[in-house]
């Protein structure tokens, strides 16, 4: 599976989070189970994508930290402790990782594994963020800027399926997917027209980084280790979408 067919898995994540977003008041606790659903997912793909030894035990510290972390952001909110909640789940699950590699029988790739668990856990955990993100946009009555900022990451991860050179389809992907939340945000925020460009070119910029990254591995043209660019393409966004969240408002 090429990267252009791989992106569509993306976009759909990505607007899954954008119809959460428009949910309302209970938008936070669906946002949560969103979160655990593609955490799952980067779970199960991540082993293969790197393949690492000890898969099943880098899936279960992966699964569990990531929706160990969904859960607290949704019990904390919009409050200060929310990202103290999530950053206290990555030490907890870099923990976990040390305690899985203490444990296998076989030593084989120790460092591989025990490195490959370890950023797999910080990826998991910290799309927790869309939660904070989403609290604190519906105590402050600003849903449209997460709206905003999931339809853009989905229009810059759709465009990054164009049958193009990677050069074009990048650009392609970063001035579209600004296009996109520039006019949501015009229909939903009243916030200027140039600050959400700013945004747009932050959000999609950093989607696209992080699925060329992910996507650099062999094995990830395969469908399961596919997976985890899709995913991990819109869990690290998580972290930008709460920045830029946490300055605006």
């Amino acid at each position: 599976m090429s990267a252009p067919e791989r992106a569509p898995l993306g976009a759909a994540l990505a607007m899954l989070l954008t119809v959460v977003s428009l949910t309302g008041a209970h938008s936070p606790v669906l946002m949560a189970g969103a979160i655990g659903v593609l955490s799952v997912l980067l779970a199960i793909s991540w082993p293969e994508l790197l393949e690492l030894p000890s898969a099943i035990g880098t899936r279960l510290v992966m699964g569990a930290a990531g929706i160990a972390g969904a859960g607290l952001a949704l019990l904390t909110g919009q409050d200060v402790t929310g990202a103290s909640a999530v950053v206290m789940v990555c030490g907890a699950g870099v923990f976990a990782a040390f305690v899985h590699q203490m444990l296998r029988r076989d030593r084989h790739r120790l460092t591989a594994s025990l490195t490959g668990t370890v950023s797999g856990v910080f990826i998991a955990t910290i799309s927790a963020c869309w939660v904070l993100a989403q609290a604190q946009a519906v105590a402050d009555g600003a849903t449209g800027v997460v709206t905003a900022i999931s339809a853009g990451l989905a229009g810059a991860l759709l465009l990054n399926t164009l049958p193009v050179g990677a050069l074009a389809r990048l650009l392609l992907a970063v001035v579209g997917g600004t296009g996109v939340t520039v006019l949501v945000a015009a229909s939903l925020t009243g916030l200027n027209p140039l600050l959400m460009v700013g945004i747009g070119v932050v959000v999609t910029v950093s989607a696209s980084s992080a699925q060329l990254l992910l996507g650099s591995s062999l094995v990830s043209a395969e469908p399961v280790p596919s997976l985890a660019p899709a995913a991990g393409s819109v869990a690290t966004v998580g972290v930008v979408a709460y920045v830029l969240i946490t300055m605006l408002l």
